[in-house]
């Protein structure tokens, strides 16, 4: 008797593939919308850091691939083990992972979720039994349309591709990084910066590295923020060491404080830099993924402050 035959269990080995299909497009699509922080996660764990942006996409594309032919059933004898080999690779990867240190953020979902390498760990083998389970039920199954199944699965490939290729230029930051309106960090770990408490009051937060090529034009635009009279606080966040502060005082001629921010704090904040805030009380009311204009600044405050 073929296992797939029996309806009940045959449902259950479809559900066990969808919903882990789902995972994967979801993990891969934010990737997708994020292929440098991904690309950064990937050279961290120093195997061939040169190719990381090659497995970076490469791993986007082919997770986007197994899922949708996961959800078609394409070709199951074949996709199941390849998506199980996968995750095993997963966990292999995490494991090392763990070995060298490398335990606060797996990286699956960008910079949205951050999740432990136990937590990742148990997920990926939960999810494997659910595809074990569905190649013993499904090994016998024979499915039909395999042309327009191939066609869709080859399709979200290149949907992968292109939204990894065009998504720098998307204005998604506050969807794939957990800088976003509404957001609330009890702690804020910097260096530098005295007499100014980010979880009290309004301030105007400028989150920037030294290393821009256009620094010097960055902090005077961001001096012309911060010297509005209704902007009553500024700072400014260097993702760069401590070393660069005075740097910025004198060579660059900043006219509000800056501290340095721990970069493994910052770094789920952006996709690129500088980026600028608004806090009011502790909590993100505005966010831009560029340095606005003064007056836009101003507005957004006026609106939020009693």
């Amino acid at each position: 008797m073929q296992l797939s035959s029996n309806r009940v269990l045959y449902t259950i080995a479809r559900i066990f593939q969808i919903v882990v299909a789902l995972v994967f497009l979801l993990a891969a699509f934010l990737k997708a919308l994020d292929p440098r922080s991904f690309q950064e996660q990937i050279a961290m764990y120093g195997i061939f850091p040169e190719l990381s942006g090659v497995a970076a996409w490469t791993l986007i594309i082919v997770e986007v691939g197994l899922a949708t032919a996961l959800i078609v059933n394409l070709f199951p004898r074949v996709v199941l083990p390849l998506m199980m080999a996968l995750i095993a690779f997963f966990i292999g990867i995490t494991w090392y992972g763990m070995s060298i240190g490398l335990g606060e953020n797996c990286g699956c979902f960008g910079n949205l979720m951050h999740r432990g390498p136990e937590q990742v760990i148990i997920e990926d083998a939960l999810m494997l039994v659910a595809l074990l389970f569905s190649t013993v039920v499904l090994w016998t199954h024979r499915g039909k349309t395999y042309i327009l199944r191939l066609a869709v699965t080859l399709g979200m490939a290149g949907v992968a591709a292109l939204l990894t290729a065009v998504s720098p230029a998307l204005p998604v930051d506050d969807l794939v990084t957990q800088l976003r309106p509404g957001a609330h960090f009890t702690a804020w770990p910097v260096d530098g910066l005295y007499g100014k408490d980010l979880n009290k009051d309004t301030h105007v937060v400028f989150l920037f590295t030294v290393e821009s090529k256009t620094i010097t034009a960055d902090v005077q635009q961001m001096n012309a923020i911060a010297q509005r009279e209704e902007v009553r606080s500024a700072v400014g966040l260097i993702v760069d060491g401590t070393e660069h502060l005075t740097r910025l005082m004198f060579e660059y001629a900043a006219s509000f404080p800056v501290a340095a921010i721990e970069p493994r704090f910052a770094r789920p904040f952006y996709r690129t830099l500088p980026r600028v805030f608004v806090l009011e009380n502790g909590v993100v009311t505005h966010t831009w993924s560029e340095l606005p204009a003064p007056a836009v600044v101003v507005e957004s405050i006026q609106s939020t402050t009693p």
